[in-house]
């Protein structure tokens, strides 16, 4: 099981990396490195400080819902979500590692290098930051609703809180790297991982 996890992680990361490569590859060789390019490098010391305020403002809205809706908690962590997968396998090491592997790798760095480290850079180079910003936010809020309806039927109000809640969260992400983070992914890295491991083993054992 967790060497599975950690193939699939691993092929999922390879995934949301191709076109981003593809693209430094074709257009972009004057950029030192493709890993600079998608934004994989030191950032500024201040902006670690806000990577975790925003970690604890992610989780806050990604544990509230389910504790105000029990119907809500059920979706959460029916078969085939994160939690879900993670309540059925129990509180362990297997599992804290597995939710560690997901968290930190397959979720939050996969997602940071397509969405802030390629969508925004191209989108905000060639429409500015505030309409850029707000298109890769809005397709980081839609990934998320396309992934809750593999899985699941559910009503229209919580596909709409988490289109917001997303995709919110998306655009205080692409505001940290473009504007405090001098391009950089990792604070938002920092901010996504964690509040998915929180968040993840909240609802899977606490909640």
């Amino acid at each position: 099981m967790m060497l599975d996890e950690f193939i699939t992680t691993l092929i999922q990361i390879i995934l949301f990396s191709i076109i981003p490569f593809i693209v430094y590859i074709i257009s972009n060789k004057r950029v030192k490195g493709f890993f600079r390019y998608v934004g994989l490098f030191k950032p500024q010391k201040q902006t670690t400080i806000l990577a975790i305020i925003t970690s604890v403002i992610m989780v806050t809205g990604g544990t509230l819902t389910p504790l105000l809706s029990p119907e809500i908690k059920e979706l959460m962590c029916m078969k085939g979500t994160v939690s879900g997968n993670l309540k059925a396998l129990g509180l362990s090491f297997d599992s804290f590692v597995i939710l560690g592997i997901i968290a930190l790798l397959k979720t939050s760095l996969s997602e940071e290098i397509l969405f802030r480290g390629f969508i925004a850079k191209r989108l905000i180079s060639w429409l500015g930051f505030g309409a850029g910003n707000t298109i890769q936010s809005a397709l980081f809020g839609l990934l998320h609703i396309g992934l809750l309806m593999l899985i699941a039927d559910p009503e229209l109000w919580f596909l709409i809180s988490v289109f917001i809640f997303s995709g919110t969260a998306g655009f205080i992400l692409g505001y940290i790297k473009e504007k405090l983070g001098n391009g950089s992914i990792i604070p938002g890295w920092i901010a996504h991982g964690t509040a998915n491991f929180i968040s993840f083993f909240l609802i899977a054992f606490i909640i």
